[in-house]
């Protein structure tokens, strides 16, 4: 029993002194060996003992999560709209600009109108009417399009009217009715068509 354990500790000791000697000697000869010295400690390529190293793997390119892009840095990039405006647009441009001035002119004036026929029937303050887009008494429709304003600022319109064509009269031509509500309606405008809610 003495000699067998006598005799692995001295087979033990002969392969430590040769594998520190020659430690290829262990490895068969086609082995193929892993290079993990990359900084990463990722496996980069795997060669047979004694060939050379391959180049490493090119850093991945920068952006979002490191992956490649796939347009060149300086790649121009691609053309999806027309900065330039058409001339169409260009005159609607003009055109909105045009009407917001307007309407935000109209929307002053009616306040200040407002406010001034408050004064002059100040029994009606605090009253609505409905009144006819085209009044019934220019030929307008009677199921036509009406709208809720103010009592004071309504007797305004109302006067309006009638001193361009008397109440009594015979209706108007067509023609004459729009251009009667034309000549009221940009004195005195309707509060809903500028943009000012029912009260």
């Amino acid at each position: 029993m003495k000699r067998s354990r006598t005799w692995l500790a001295w087979l033990a000791v002969g392969l430590l002194a040769l594998s520190c000697a020659a430690p290829e000697a262990l490895s068969s000869a086609g082995a193929w060996e892993t290079d993990v010295s990359s900084d990463d400690g990722e496996a980069l390529e795997s060669c047979p003992p004694g060939s050379t190293r391959p180049p490493p793997r090119p850093p991945p390119r920068p952006g979002r999560g490191g992956r490649k892009r796939n347009r060149e840095p300086f790649e121009p990039r691609e053309r999806v709209f027309n900065a330039e405006p058409t001339p169409e647009q260009r005159e609607a441009a003009r055109r909105r600009t045009e009407n917001a001035a307007i309407e935000q002119t109209l929307r002053d004036r009616y306040w200040r109108l407002k406010v001034e026929a408050e004064r002059m029937y100040p029994d009606k303050v605090g009253l609505y009417e409905e009144h006819h887009f085209w009044p019934k008494y220019l030929g307008g429709p009677p199921d036509g399009p009406k709208y809720r304003v103010p009592a004071p600022y309504h007797q305004l319109i109302t006067n309006a009217f009638r001193e361009r064509h008397a109440y009594g009269q015979k209706p108007p031509s067509e023609a004459r009715a729009k251009e009667i509500m034309m000549e009221v309606y940009s004195e005195l405008p309707i509060p809903q068509l500028i943009g000012i809610p029912d009260p």
